[in-house]
């Protein structure tokens, strides 16, 4: 019996290289050290990346770089390398799976061809936790899952009941475990919760989190 999720968008992880860090800036000067983190992306018309948004509220013009992610008018949650020093300079760029949280008995699950919606159906796959924090609004994963890198694997956040959330996975079953994949994602954390718990089923069982 195979069970997928329906109706959940998985972004592609298309990296976009938009410069190169030699360690001098353009007077042949020393540059800021380079972060990697967690911002969200607001395209044009075009597709283009306009501006950027860090999780501590701060804005950047980066529209003379000529990013394009392919998504036009649009704010995108992003995993970035950039630098801070006379101005903003990204490094790399890729959107990240961002959905917002489902409830659990919305969401349908195909098993053997035919629609269901029973929250025990829901796939939970097991995943490597890596690292997990709160930023910007966001919940931000590090994850880690094990692949052959052969076929798409589907996420979505769950709101299992209120106050408590946790991660679905479903894993084609015809792909492997040869080698464990870096796997990046930021749930939007509901307007005016003040706590919650997030849960992922890991090979060791549920790692739950409390925030």
């Amino acid at each position: 019996m195979r069970t997928l999720l329906t109706n959940i968008l998985c972004v592609a992880f298309a990296v976009c290289l938009v410069a190169c860090a030699d360690g001098e800036d353009d007077n042949g000067g020393h540059i800021s050290p380079y972060v990697t983190d967690f911002l969200v992306a607001s395209t044009d018309a075009e597709g283009k990346v306009v501006s950027v948004r860090l999780d501590d509220g701060t804005t950047y013009n980066v529209a003379d770089q000529q990013v394009d992610l392919e998504r036009k008018d649009t704010l995108l949650r992003c995993l970035a390398t950039y630098t801070q020093d006379k101005r903003f300079k990204l490094s790399s760029i890729y959107p990240v799976f961002s959905n917002k949280p489902y409830p659990a008995t919305s969401i349908y699950v195909i098993v053997d061809g035919q629609p269901y919606q029973d929250v025990s159906l829901l796939p939970r796959d097991p995943m490597k936790v890596i690292s997990m924090w709160k930023a910007g609004g966001y919940l931000n994963l590090h994850l880690g899952v094990m692949t052959t890198n052969m076929e798409l694997h589907q996420y979505a956040f769950c709101e299992d009941s209120v106050g408590h959330y946790s991660l679905l996975h479903s894993r084609p079953a015809s792909d492997g475990s040869a080698y464990t994949e870096h796997i990046y994602m930021s749930m939007p954390i509901p307007e005016g919760l003040d706590s919650f718990t997030f849960t992922v089923k890991t090979y060791d069982g549920d790692y739950v989190r409390e925030f």
